[in-house]
C-alpha cells in the first residue's frame, strides 16, 4: 500500500466519524497534506471533504500559532478547491511550503529544505503561468517570494556554523548562494508593478522586515568597531514594523513576531554599544511579555537572544547580576526549545556551555552540555545532509569528554547520573547514525514512536517516572529551610528537561531510538554491572553502575587521571605495530617483540585504567564495559600485570571477573530479548584463497573445527557448510536457521567505511556489516567469528563505534566473540575448545570466554596476551 493509498483510506475513516477529537484532527490534517503532495494541479475528492469538515469546526481546534492561524485562512478562503490549473497548483504548492515551514520551526532541517524547494516551485510555475493564471493567483506571489528570501537566509545561517570548522563540509561560496539567491529574489519582488505602484501596507512591511534581515545577517561576522549604515537602516526598517494581532492580516503576525528577534539581533551585533544592547534587551522583554504570545518556539529564540544580550551586557559594564539572569534565560530556551524547536534548545545549551567554559565554570558548562546531548538523538535526525549531522557529532564529540568528566568527577549524584546519560545518548546517536539507519528517510516520514512496538509503553513508563521523581523533589524542596542551600536543585532541572524532551517526542512522531534512562539503566546493569569510559585531553574516568544499590546513590566515580587522549593513541599504535611484526622481530621504532608490546599495553591498561575499576567491582563473576572512540579498541578485558618475566607472577582481571563490551546499554535491552538456548550449532570455512587474491595467508581452520565439533553436548546439533559451499547466500540462510554461527577464515577491514567491512567468502565475494542490518528473519543468537580484526572499529565520526559486533547486535543477535587484532590458528584450536566446554555445560558466554583465556594461559598452551587477548564478547 503506498502511503497515498493510506492518506486515502484514513481520510475516508475519519470523514465518518461524527465528531472529532484533537487527535483525530491532527490525523486528518496529516491524511489532507499526503494528498496534497505534490502540488497538483487537481485535489482529490477526499481532500476537498476534509477541508469542508475542516472549516466546519472551532478555531480552537487548529490552534494559535502562526502556522496554524495561516493553514486555516487558507482553507477559509477555499484557495486549495479552486478548478484545475497552474493558480491552483501555485497555491497547494505554497500551502505545503507554509505545512514544511511549520515542521522547520520545529527545528526539523530537512523541511527547511523541502519548503525552500516548494517556494522555487511555486514561482517556477507562475513564470511560466499566463495573465489570467497570474492574476488569479494575486499578490500572493509576493508573499512567495518574501517567504522563500527570508527561508533562503534562515538556511544561510544555519550553513554559516560550518564556516568556523578546521575542515568545513561546505566551501564558504556554497553557504554564501543561498544570501545571494535571497537578496536577488527581493530585487525582482520590488521590482514588480504591486511595489512599483506602492504595493499593500502588509507586503511592503514583509519585504522591509526580510531585507532588514538579510543585511543583518550579511553584517554579522564583520569585525566593527560602532555598527555601519547598513545596519543602522536594517534596525530603524524593523522598528518601524507595528504590532500586529493573532489572527490579522495574512503575514502580518509571522513579520511582527520575526521582526522583534532580527531588530534583537540586529541591535546586538558587531560594535553593539551599551545602549543599543540594552534596547535589544528592552525589545525581548517586551515580546516575551505579550500576553497573546502563545508560539513555543518564538519564545525559545527569544529567550536564546535575550540570554546573548545580556552575556555581553555582562562583558561590556562588568555587571556580574547580569550573569544569573543569562543562567536564567538559557536554561528557558532550552526547556521551551526541547517542546517546539529543538535546534534551538541545542544551540541554547552549547552556548551556555561555551560563556561558562570561557568563564573558568567547568561544571557550569559540563551541566549544559550534558542537556544538549539529551536532545542530540532527536535533532541528528532532523538534519539531511552529512554535513549537518556532521556537524552536530563533532559538536558533541569535542563537548563529551569534558562534560563527562566533570560530571564524574562532582561530589553531587545528579552530576554523575547526568553524565552516564550524556554518554550513553551520545554513543547511541554515535551507533544509528554510523549504521546508517536514517539514511534517506523522508521528513515527512516517519513512523511515530508511539506505534512503534514498545514505543508507547516506553514512553508512557518514562512519564511516569520522571513525574514521580519530579513530585518527590518539589516536596523535598518545599520542605526545606528557606535560605540554606538545597541539593536537589540540579536533578529538579535535569527531570524537568527530560520531560520537556519526552513530550516532545511523543508528539513530534520521531522514530529515534528511545535511549535508557537512570531507572532502566539501573535494571539493565542488575545482570552485570556496567563500566562507562570516557578520556579527555587532561584525563580519563569511569562511572560503574552496579545495581540497585546505585538507583538512588548514583554511579560510583572512578578518577583515571593518567587515561588521556594521547595516552590512548600511543597504546593503539603499539598494538598496531605488533600486527605488522614477524615472531620474534623486534620494532624500529619501541624496540620490543609484538608479544613484549602486547605485554606493554595491557599492563598499561592496568595501571592506568583497570587497576581502580577492579577495586570498585570486587569479586564479581561479569562486567560490562562501555568505552567508546578509540579506546574501545584496547583490550581493556585482558588488562592485567604482567611485566615481569616469571609468568607465574602474571595476574590478569579475566581471572576474576570476566569482561564483555557493548556500545551502549540499549543494545543490551535489545540483545537481552533474542533467544539463549543453544540447540543449533553451524561450522563455516570458506575455500583457500585462490592465486592472486589478497585475503592473507590461508588458514588451516581444521583444527579448530575438530576442537570445537569434539565438545559434545546433549540436545546441540552440529552442521557444518562445505567450503565449496559458502557464499553469501547460504551465510545469511545460516543467521536464518542456527543458533550459533562459528566462522573461521579472514575478516575485511574498512576503518573509514565500517559498513564494507565484513568477512571474506572466497572469490570476490564477501558478506559486509551493510547485509547483516538488511537482513530479516535472523534466528541466531551468538556468533563467533573467528577472523582476523572481526571487532575492529570505524576511526573517525560516526563510525567509532561500528563494527561487525555492533551491527550484529543491531541485527537482534545476542552476543558475539570477535577479534581485535590479528588470530593465529595454530593458537586459536586450544582456546575455542576451552570455550564451547565451558559455555555450552552452562556458563555465560563472556565468563567462559574469560575462563578458556585463563585456562590456556596458565596450562601454558598460550602464553603471551597476543595470542589470547585478542578475543573479546560483546552482547548481553
Amino acid at each position: 500500500m503506498t502511503a497515498e493509498e493510506f492518506a486515502v483510506l484514513k481520510a475516508r475513516a475519519l470523514l465518518r466519524v461524527p465528531t472529532w477529537s484533537q487527535q483525530d484532527y491532527a490525523d486528518a490534517l496529516a491524511a489532507h497534506d499526503e494528498l496534497e503532495e505534490p502540488g497538483e494541479e487537481a485535489s482529490t475528492r477526499e481532500a476537498c471533504d476534509l477541508r469542508k469538515r475542516f472549516r466546519s469546526l472551532p478555531e480552537s481546534m487548529a490552534g494559535a500559532d502562526v502556522v496554524g492561524g495561516a493553514r486555516r485562512a487558507m482553507f477559509t478562503a477555499g484557495h486549495l478547491d479552486r478548478p484545475s490549473g497552474p493558480a491552483r497548483r501555485m497555491y497547494s504548492l505554497t500551502y505545503l511550503a507554509l505545512v514544511r515551514l511549520g515542521q522547520a520551526l520545529a527545528g526539523n532541517r530537512q523541511c527547511l529544505d523541502a519548503a525552500i524547494s516548494l517556494w522555487r516551485t511555486c514561482r517556477e510555475v507562475w513564470e511560466a503561468a499566463g495573465e489570467a493564471e497570474r492574476a488569479a493567483f494575486g499578490s500572493e506571489i509576493c508573499l512567495v517570494d518574501c517567504s522563500l528570501a527570508g527561508a533562503l537566509g534562515s538556511r544561510y545561517n544555519l550553513n554559516r556554523e560550518f564556516l568556523v570548522h578546521p575542515d568545513p563540509p561546505m566551501r564558504p561560496d556554497e553557504v554564501r548562494a543561498d544570501l545571494e539567491e535571497a537578496f536577488r529574489v527581493l530585487d525582482r519582488c520590488a521590482a514588480r508593478s504591486p511595489f512599483r505602484q506602492g504595493g499593500s501596507e502588509p507586503q511592503l512591511q514583509q519585504l522591509r522586515a526580510v531585507r532588514a534581515y538579510l543585511v543583518s545577517l550579511q553584517n554579522a561576522d564583520v569585525p566593527v568597531d560602532r555598527p555601519g549604515p547598513e545596519i543602522r537602516g536594517a534596525a530603524a526598517d524593523l522598528e518601524s514594523i507595528p504590532y500586529a494581532p493573532p489572527g490579522g492580516a495574512t503575514g502580518a503576525r509571522s513579520t511582527w513576531l520575526g521582526t522583534r528577534i532580527f531588530l534583537a539581533q540586529a541591535l546586538s551585533g558587531p560594535g553593539a554599544s551599551i545602549s543599543d544592547l540594552r534596547r535589544a534587551e528592552e525589545v525581548l522583554l517586551e515580546l516575551l511579555g505579550a500576553p497573546d504570545l502563545t508560539e513555543e518556539s518564538v519564545i525559545a529564540a527569544a529567550f536564546l537572544s535575550l540570554a546573548t544580550t545580556r552575556m555581553l551586557l555582562a562583558d561590556r559594564i562588568k555587571d556580574e547580576r547580569y550573569r544569573p539572569l543569562a543562567r536564567h534565560a538559557f536554561e528557558q530556551s532550552y526547556l521551551t526549545g526541547a517542546r517546539s524547536n529543538l535546534r534551538t534548545a541545542w544551540d541554547a545549551a552549547t552556548q551556555q556551555g561555551g560563556w561558562a567554559l570561557r568563564d573558568g565554570h567547568r561544571l557550569e558548562a559540563a551541566r549544559a552540555y550534558a542537556a544538549a546531548f539529551r536532545v542530540l538523538p532527536a535533532l541528528t535526525h532532523t538534519q539531511i545532509s552529512r554535513a549537518d549531522k556532521e556537524s552536530a557529532l563533532a559538536m558533541a564529540a569535542d563537548a563529551l569528554p569534558l562534560c563527562a568528566r566533570e560530571l564524574a568527577n562532582s561530589s553531587a549524584v545528579e552530576d554523575r547520573i547526568e553524565a552516564v546519560l550524556a554518554l550513553e545518548g551520545a554513543r547511541g546517536v554515535l551507533l544509528a547514525e554510523g549504521l546508517g539507519r536514517r539514511t534517506g528517510a523522508a521528513a515527512d516520514r516517519v513512523t511515530p514512536l508511539s506505534t512503534t512496538a514498545g514505543g508507547d509503553s516506553r514512553t508512557a513508563q518514562a512519564v511516569e517516572n520522571l513525574t514521580r521523581e519530579l513530585d518527590n523533589l518539589q516536596r523535598q524542596e518545599l520542605a526545606h529551610p528557606a535560605g540554606t542551600p538545597w541539593k536537589g536543585a540540579a536533578r529538579m532541572a535535569s527531570c524537568r528537561r527530560q520531560l520537556a524532551l519526552v513530550h516532545a517526542r511523543s508528539r513530534s512522531g520521531s522514530d529515534w531510538v528511545v535511549a535508557p534512562d537512570w531507572q532502566e539503566i539501573v535494571t539493565l546493569a542488575g545482570d552485570a554491572p556496567l563500566v562507562y569510559f570516557t578520556v579527555a585531553r587532561d584525563g580519563g574516568a569511569a562511572l560503574v553502575v552496579t545495581g540497585e544499590e546505585c538507583r538512588e546513590a548514583g554511579p560510583t566515580s572512578v578518577n583515571l587521571p593518567t587515561l588521556t587522549v594521547s595516552v590512548v593513541r600511543e597504546l593503539l599504535s603499539r598494538l598496531r605495530e605488533a600486527e605488522v611484526l614477524r615472531d620474534r622481530q623486534r620494532s624500529p621504532k619501541y624496540g620490543m617483540t609484538r608479544g613484549q608490546l602486547a605485554r606493554n599495553v595491557v599492563n598499561a591498561l592496568w595501571d592506568r585504567a583497570m587497576r581502580s575499576v577492579a577495586d570498585v567491582l570486587g569479586n564479581r563473576e561479569r562486567a560490562v564495559l562501555l568505552p567508546g572512540g578509540l579506546l574501545g579498541m584496547l583490550p581493556l578485558h585482558a588488562a592485567g600485570e604482567c611485566a615481569s618475566q616469571q609468568v607465574g607472577t602474571w595476574r590478569f582481571l579475566l581471572e576474576r571477573t570476566a569482561l564483555s563490551y557493548a556500545p551502549h546499554a540499549a543494545a543490551l535491552r535489545s540483545a537481552a530479548r533474542s533467544r539463549q538456548t543453544v540447540t543449533r550449532l553451524a561450522l563455516i570455512h570458506p575455500a583457500p584463497a585462490l592465486a592472486g587474491e589478497t585475503t592473507g595467508s590461508d588458514l588451516d581452520a581444521s583444527v579448530e573445527l575438530d576442537g570445537v565439533k569434539s565438545v559434545r553436548h546433549a540436545g546441540v546439533t552440529v552442521t557444518e557448510v562445505e567450503p565449496g559451499q559458502v557464499s553469501k547466500a547460504s551465510l545469511l540462510k545460516a543467521l536464518r536457521t542456527t543458533d550459533v554461527l562459528h566462522f573461521t577464515g579472514h575478516g575485511v577491514m574498512d576503518s573509514g567505511s565500517p559498513l564494507g567491512s565484513g568477512l571474506h567468502l572466497g572469490g570476490n565475494s564477501r558478506l559486509e556489516v551493510r547485509d547483516v542490518l538488511a537482513a530479516r528473519g535472523v534466528r541466531a543468537a551468538f556468533a563467533v567469528l573467528s577472523a582476523c580484526g572481526t571487532a575492529v572499529t570505524g576511526d573517525a565520526l560516526p563510525d567509532e563505534v561500528v563494527g561487525l559486533p555492533a551491527a550484529l547486535v543491531q541485527a537482534g543477535l545476542r552476543g558475539i566473540v570477535a577479534t581485535q587484532w590479528m588470530c593465529f590458528d595454530d593458537f586459536t584450536a586450544p582456546l575455542m575448545k576451552e570455550f564451547y566446554r565451558s559455555w555450552l555445560s552452562g556458563s555465560h558466554p563472556a565468563v567462559a570466554l574469560a575462563r578458556a583465556q585463563a585456562a590456556v594461559l596458565r596450562q601454558g598452551l598460550l602464553v603471551n596476551p597476543f595470542a589470547w587477548a585478542t578475543f573479546a564478547y560483546t552482547g548481553a
